[in-house]
């Protein structure tokens, strides 16, 4: 097997290994972790942040002087257990078992990963600047992607969350994050040394629903020959 091929199976195993993981943990039965393996794991979530941001993109946005169409909103252990805890101050309407807050009493880290349309909001939405924003979501996704690979090859669990009360404009302002952008991904990561704790943990309900049969393959048809 050639070099290039190896490479194609590792990033192959690394596709199919990636699943989605839902990590639950209460008030009283939080996760763990020492200094030591946080501070380690800091550097890995962040070293795959930029990695992940080598993810295509159409258009240059410009704002704030960053090109890229999304951004990256990073909460370590600590701060996702003290989030918990505020947010149910924040919102009336929470209550203590609320499976957004049990995942940040669970995580390792959060990464709330948002895209920024420019045209979202706008009163003219032609079809070029549909095409815009929809360039700067599938772009932000393929970063998203990106993440989930990287954090599956170093032996994390994940969860991409559509966010629930984390996408709130009262969220956000509470939390520094800009109110034009939108969110796209919160990325609940579970570090391996919590991997092996008897917490409540719920897999992807389509992982095994998966089928092939939206591949289709695309050929001229043969021109056909008139006889003489």
């Amino acid at each position: 097997m050639s070099e290039r091929q190896q490479i194609a199976e590792t990033v192959a195993s690394v596709i199919r290994e990636r699943k989605t993981l839902k990590v639950l943990g209460s008030g009283e039965d939080r996760a763990v972790l020492s200094p030591e393996v946080a501070a380690k794991h800091r550097e890995t979530v962040l070293e795959a942040l930029e990695v992940s941001g080598w993810a295509p993109f159409h258009f240059a946005i410009g704002e704030d002087g960053l090109a890229e169409p999304w951004r990256a909103h990073v909460f370590w252990h600590g701060d996702c257990q003290e989030l918990a805890d505020r947010m149910l101050d924040w919102f009336a309407d929470l209550v203590p078992q609320n499976k957004i807050l049990a995942m940040l009493n669970a995580c390792g880290a959060l990464v709330i990963v948002n895209w920024l349309p420019q045209h979202y909001d706008s009163d003219v939405r032609n079809a070029a600047r549909i095409i815009q924003d929809e360039e700067n979501l599938a772009a932000a996704s393929a970063m998203v992607q990106n993440l989930l690979l990287m954090l599956t090859a170093h032996g994390m669990g994940t969860y991409w969350s559509s966010g629930g009360k984390l996408r709130n404009p009262a969220f956000f302002e509470r939390t520094g994050i800009p109110a034009n952008e939108r969110l796209l991904a919160a990325v609940f990561v579970e570090y391996p040394e919590t991997l092996e704790e008897k917490k409540p943990r719920i897999p992807g309900k389509h992982r095994h629903r998966r089928s092939g049969g939206w591949i289709r393959e695309f050929s001229f048809p043969a021109e056909s020959v008139s006889a003489e």
